[in-house]
């Protein structure tokens, strides 16, 4: 079973993900994605392997955002196919999975969608973020006999930490 974790923006999310792992001390790989601030109020979102202790580098970087639009590259399906694609390739070797976070930036991004699918179809559980939004990439995702997918929000956190624990605790 895979647990995709939804909710609104700031809610704990990425938090429950970090404190499993503490608990768990599950070995993880996958990605993460993260803001980072940058000079002129510009922050930027990166696409990372998520046990990775290596920078992120300019390749990583998938979003800008000026404190009031958001700015896309014009070839953000081709960072989520090739860097997207070549992370989750070497995932899969740890305990577990880490998803964090599918959206809509990589809508059309099919060799992504396809790594993706794999995992969900593989053995090794997947722990996720997944936007409450609606696509035919998302929505497939949230539909899958796979997959459970688990409401967070600042009230419910630490129900849902306590659910991811008691849903892989036998991982290893």
């Amino acid at each position: 079973m895979h647990i995709f974790l939804t909710g609104g923006i700031q809610v704990g999310k990425t938090t429950v993900i970090r404190r499993f792992l503490k608990l768990s001390g599950l070995a993880a790989d996958g990605f993460i994605t993260f803001w980072e601030a940058h000079s002129g109020g510009i922050r930027k979102l990166y696409l990372s392997p998520f046990c990775s202790d290596m920078p992120p580098a300019k390749k990583h970087i998938i979003a800008h955002h000026d404190g009031q639009r958001l700015f896309l590259p014009e070839n953000i399906s081709d960072v989520f196919n090739e860097l997207g694609g070549e992370i989750l390739d070497a995932s899969g070797k740890r305990d577990i999975i880490i998803m964090d976070e599918l959206g809509f930036m990589e809508s059309d991004a099919t060799v992504f969608h396809e790594a993706v699918m794999r995992h969900i179809l593989g053995k090794t559980p997947i722990l996720g973020v997944i936007k409450p939004m609606r696509s035919g990439f998302l929505d497939g995702i949230r539909s899958h006999p796979n997959v459970a997918v688990k409401e967070v929000t600042p009230e419910t956190r630490d129900v849902a930490l306590e659910h991811v624990l008691k849903q892989f605790s036998a991982v290893r």
